[in-house]
């Protein structure tokens, strides 16, 4: 027998409640982010995994029947959404936060317009990460982008780095980073997605190790 783990929203679990409701998130993805997701060519199934954190930070949060959950939800949604589409270039290039001081270097350097091997000579850097610096510049413009400093003063952006890697995990293993990420411990992530402990822990070692043979390759 199932018992819920926030009473005022009805007998449901909370792994069946979100399972009912992503429904809500997905009408809040499509009404309100569809020229986002074409402008930063974000999969939509990408935003719904975002939105659908925001819907468990409000399930965890309500306490007030007075207040439809809907409206309650809402912004813990959007937000969520907005902040990750926000990370994104609008040109659909997700830039690694490891990245940016090397295009600072770049075009400090009036580089912008060089080849990634006369960049990676000047620099004394790769050439890969000369032309990885070089097509962000060119496609993305990023000498137009706030100071580092200035960015961190208002989100915190230190998972950006790993961000393209979880991209491209699977939905369930990136819902579980992205709930880690958003501070849930893993007992927590383990209630709100029906699972065991010792399966998330297992799913984390396995990107844990994924994550490393990826920075590598990067590298």
């Amino acid at each position: 027998m199932n018992f819920p783990d926030n009473p005022l929203l009805g007998p449901l679990s909370r792994a069946d409640f979100i399972t009912a409701n992503t429904p809500l998130v997905d009408t809040i993805v499509y009404r309100y982010f569809r020229s986002q997701l074409a402008a930063t060519r974000t999969p939509r199934s990408d935003a719904t995994n975002d939105g659908i954190i925001g819907l468990i930070n409000a399930y965890d949060r309500y306490n007030d029947a007075s207040v439809f959950f809907g409206t309650f939800a809402f912004p813990h949604i959007y937000g969520e959404i907005a902040n990750a589409l926000s990370r994104r270039p609008t040109s659909g290039v997700r830039i690694p936060e490891w990245l940016y001081p090397l295009i600072k270097r770049v075009n400090s350097a009036g580089l912008a317009d060089s080849s990634a091997e006369a960049v990676a000579l000047e620099l004394g850097i790769a050439v890969k990460r000369a032309r990885q610096a070089l097509r962000c510049i060119r496609i993305s413009k990023t000498d137009e982008l706030a100071e580092e400093d200035a960015r961190g003063q208002t989100d915190d952006y230190t998972h950006l780095a790993a961000d393209e890697f979880i991209t491209r995990l699977k939905p369930k293993p990136q819902r579980i980073i992205r709930m880690l990420m958003a501070e849930y411990t893993q007992s927590e992530v383990a209630r709100s997605l029906d699972m065991s402990r010792q399966a998330v822990r297992a799913t984390i070692l396995r990107v844990r190790a994924d994550y490393e043979r990826y920075e590598k390759i990067s590298a």
